[in-house]
């Protein structure tokens, strides 16, 4: 960028901020260069001697960023076309000393074309004026939910998971959510037909603090079939569920167990790879890795699908794995051949043979190879290559390489339920055993299946595990550090577990009197469930904050052994008391703006204003606008409505909207003005986006003579204190 300063010309210098130039002094400090790493994976017999030499070096070349838009917001149509319309069409003939880069594109096999590649170096994206344009657009856009960063390769299991609306999922090892996000946008796939959603995802972490990072990042989402829970995978606990009378296990008709793993897949964004590398992070985490597949496919239903996925090249994470649970399991799961799917991808075949080297470089065949007694005692057997690995199909595992589509490293392999492994997959077959299961039986099915897991519990390493804090392009990546032993993960887990008091989740009678106001003042249509709502505070006298659940989820929490499962967070807040106004208002509640989704096709025309394009940019773009400001007829339409909550119903055909998107925004309406219940995020996006412009600030801390609009804890505008000409 250039600027005239005292009469000359001059190129204006963009200065790093001290963080970044720590960074990049960190990023060439790496060597990228790892012998074992390179004689191990020669050794597998991936590729030819050529091939294996582009392979190599494609591993020391920077990973393109990615992104996707998130599907289950209406406008995910609007995002798109934005994108191409305002930034890719601006990016066409970009030139940086010398170099011509390309405009972000769509990825090829990613459905509805809602996912794009960005080609062009970090140091372009961030510095030249056409790409730093479109970055700031991307945190924008990130920080409200209408965009996820994500690696490209990451996004390939859930595609591959054939989610629907109705279906119970749990992503067994979660955290931070990128996965998990996708695996709900499947199950709210149901969105454009205006329908409640039916399904359940529980989202499982064993560490707390990543539990919460997972729930800030799926918070976007605003979903209420979501659950995060805080768990150790291996042993995610049993839950009975009432259903048509009886208390059935819950079961899950898709599994994701997106493992712990070494993350050498990773190492095109995560350098620090090339000098942590050694072959014992593998042999340490085959184990866990077993043991949480394995607890995977008994949670899962007969005839469910269950993902298994590393962001490894080991084929001691990968086959290996996939062989000891196909063993375990005794025909219960099949490897299922997904070729067909995701047409477009480049994937490569399982491996039916692998090489297995020890920690200390030495390549056996079998564990009588190593020398010492004790080594060979904590070995895991099951790394070697199986005896009968031709019938179990390895083949029909997906192998991602970098260098076939420019991406990072990934093992996917794809399995269904078809023959009964615990007690409440026999019932499911056998429909005469329902009426004579009692008590004990289910007892002794919960030991059985407990007893499986731990039957693969071996010897465990001291090579230890520790869990990446996230990437800066939102992709997880789990991988090894010598500060913390293996063994005590599961420790460090259940002392989270037990030693964090979450508040209560108390579903609400439909009775309630707050619910019975709320339902009369906004005109809530029958259909609407009032048994969903649920508060989240055992302080909360006032019921101050009011979520909803799916239906999925509310038989979770009313289960008699809900107590055995540690939520750590469910429901979306649909309503919001506004501070001290009862006395001044017919209702004291507002639609928060995450709740307005879920409750467009329920409310009726009494408390809404149908506005347009001009009415819509005056509500946007101004802080706190005066009735006045507004056309005649929205003046109108607002001077007939009582204080209080209002539903601002935006005409889609003159506000520019693809077909069949409605836009509804809570509003709150004072006595001379009104304000748009929005975070100060997502009113400047689409302030931006639609109008080009950014809006007024909202002024907070405003002395009040009388009344005061209490805010919530998503900053959404109505946090601001208002004077009395406004309330």
């Amino acid at each position: 960028m250039v600027f005239r300063k005292g009469g000359k010309w001059v190129k204006k210098v963009h200065k790093k901020s001290s963080t970044q130039i720590e960074k990049d002094k960190e990023h060439k400090a790496f060597v990228l260069e790892n012998e074992d790493f390179e004689m191990y994976y020669k050794k597998q017999n991936l590729f030819s001697e050529e091939e294996f030499e582009t392979f190599y070096a494609v591993l020391k070349t920077p990973l393109a960023s990615t992104f996707r838009i998130t599907g289950t917001k209406n406008n995910a149509l609007q995002i798109r076309k934005f994108i191409e319309d305002h930034h890719v069409v601006n990016m066409q003939n970009v030139v940086v000393d010398g170099v011509k880069y390309d405009p972000p594109s769509p990825v090829s096999w990613y459905p509805d074309q809602l996912c794009y590649e960005i080609t062009c170096p970090r140091k372009v994206l961030r510095y030249s004026p056409e790409y730093a344009a479109f970055q700031k657009f991307l945190v924008a856009e990130n920080e409200v939910g209408n965009i996820t960063r994500q690696e490209l390769v990451s996004m390939v299991p859930p595609l591959l998971m054939d989610i629907h609306p109705h279906h119970h999922v749990l992503d067994m090892c979660a955290a931070p959510g990128s996965k998990t996000g996708q695996i709900v946008e499947a199950v709210h796939a149901n969105d454009k037909l205006q329908e409640l959603p039916t399904g359940l995802v529980i989202a499982n972490d064993a560490d707390y603090k990543r539990s919460q990072l997972l729930v800030h990042q799926l918070k976007r989402l605003q979903s209420p079939c979501f659950m995060a829970t805080n768990h150790d995978a291996a042993h995610f606990p049993n839950i009975y569920i009432s259903k048509n009378g009886l208390d059935t296990l819950l079961q899950f008709d898709r599994v994701l167990c997106d493992v712990p793993c070494s993350g050498d897949g990773t190492v095109r964004k995560n350098p620090k790879v090339w000098k942590e590398w050694t072959q014992g992070i593998a042999l340490s985490l085959h184990t866990i890795q077993v043991q949480i597949f394995l607890r995977g496919a008994q949670l899962v239903k007969m005839g469910g699908r269950i993902v298994y996925s590393t962001c490894s090249f080991n084929p001691v994470e990968n086959e290996a794995v996939v062989a000891e649970v196909l063993r375990l399991s005794k025909g219960a799961l099949e490897l299922k051949d997904v070729s067909d799917q995701l047409p477009g991808l480049i994937r490569r075949p399982g491996l039916k043979t692998w090489k297995v080297m020890t920690r200390e470089n030495q390549f056996i065949s079998s564990v009588d190879d190593i020398e010492n007694a004790r080594a060979r005692r904590k070995f895991p057997k099951s790394a070697l290559p199986p005896e009968n690995a031709e019938s179990l199909h390895l083949d029909r595992c997906l192998r991602i390489y970098p260098h076939d589509q420019n991406t990072g490293g990934f093992f996917v392999a794809v399995f269904e339920k078809v023959n009964p492994m615990t007690l409440a997959d026999r019932r499911f077959v056998s429909k005469d055993l329902e009426t004579s299961l009692n008590a004990t039986d289910i007892q002794a099915g919960e030991v059985e299946d407990e007893a499986l897991v731990e039957s693969v519990a071996e010897a465990i390493s001291n090579a230890p595990l520790f869990q990446d804090p996230e990437t800066p392009d939102g992709q997880n990546e789990q991988k090894m550090d010598a500060a913390t032993p293996v063994a005590n993960t599961v420790k460090a887990s259940k002392k989270d577990v037990y030693g964090v008091k979450e508040a209560p989740f108390d579903m609400m009678l439909p009775e309630n009197r707050d619910l019975s106001e709320i339902k009369s003042f906004f005109g809530l249509d029958a259909s609407f469930p009032m048994d969903q709502f649920l508060l989240r505070s055992d302080m909360d006298t006032k019921n101050r904050q009011i979520y909803f659940v799916s239906k999925a989820a509310k038989s979770v929490l009313e289960s008699k052994q809900v107590k055995r499962l540690h939520i750590v967070n469910t429901g979306v807040r649909l309503f919001s008391r506004q501070g001290t106004l009862a006395d001044t208002t017919e209702c004291a509640f507002r639609i928060s703006s995450e709740g307005v989704p879920l409750l467009q096709q329920y409310i009726s025309d009494h408390r809404s204003v149908h506005i347009g394009l001009d009415d819509l940019k005056v509500l946007l773009a101004t802080a706190l606008p005066k009735i006045p400001q507004f056309t005649p007829e929205t003046q109108a339409r607002l001077n007939k409505l009582s204080l209080g909550g209002v539903i601002f119903v935006v005409d889609v055909s003159k506000a520019h909207l693809p077909d069949g998107t409605n836009m509804m925004l809570s509003v709150w309406r004072g006595i001379t003005s009104v304000n748009v219940l929005l975070n100060k995020h997502e009113k400047k996006s689409m302030c931006q986006r639609l109008f080009g412009i950014i809006p007024e600030p909202t002024p907070v801390n405003i002395k009040d003579k009388h009344q005061s609009v209490q805010g919530n804890e998503d900053g959404e505008n109505g946090s601001a204190t208002l004077d009395d000409e406004s309330q």
